[in-house]
């Protein structure tokens, strides 16, 4: 599993660098947040997956801010049941060799103090709706300690390095 936050995928340099370390890491699910797609099409999704075996639910982004894409191997794992609310994508996953089911929720937090506390309820009524293990994944758009804000420092500066794009 892997979540991401990729800031922007409309560059088609920054595409081509995300598709070759999907194949690199062979991820089974993947959550990218930050996708600033206004519209994501299958075409988009089997290019960055770089296989037919994807299938895959995503958030669109309102005015190129935030949009998440979530995307999963079907040969590992179907879709159940799945749902897309106004923070969130959420979708029940079922093992395809061992019939586990699990919950994969995606979240993109509003930047907006005053929508927090809706993000909050719709995740509440989105884990109501299913029961069994649930993976909660994203950008909440929230720091819980001031020692956070060190670390996201430093983890940009390794993405940025890592992508090499600025």
């Amino acid at each position: 599993m892997l979540s991401w936050n990729v800031r922007g995928l409309n560059n088609p340099h920054k595409r081509d660098v995300v598709k070759n370390l999907l194949r690199e890491w062979k991820c089974d699910t993947v959550c990218f947040q930050e996708s600033k797609l206004d519209s994501t099409s299958s075409s988009l999704v089997k290019s960055l997956w770089g296989s037919p075996f994807v299938d895959w639910g995503a958030l669109d982004a309102i005015h190129t801010a935030g949009g998440v894409i979530l995307m999963w191997d079907k040969r590992v794992v179907e879709r159940v049941d799945s749902v897309v609310e106004s923070f969130s994508i959420s979708v029940v996953l079922k093992g395809v060799l061992d019939g586990f089911e699990w919950i994969c929720s995606e979240v993109y937090g509003p930047t907006d103090g005053s929508l927090r506390y809706a993000m909050w309820a719709e995740l509440d009524l989105v884990r109501s709706r299913w029961t069994g293990a649930w993976c909660l994944f994203g950008d909440f758009s929230v720091i819980c300690y001031p020692t956070v804000i060190l670390l996201v420092l430093l983890c940009l500066n390794s993405q940025i390095s890592l992508l090499n794009i600025r």
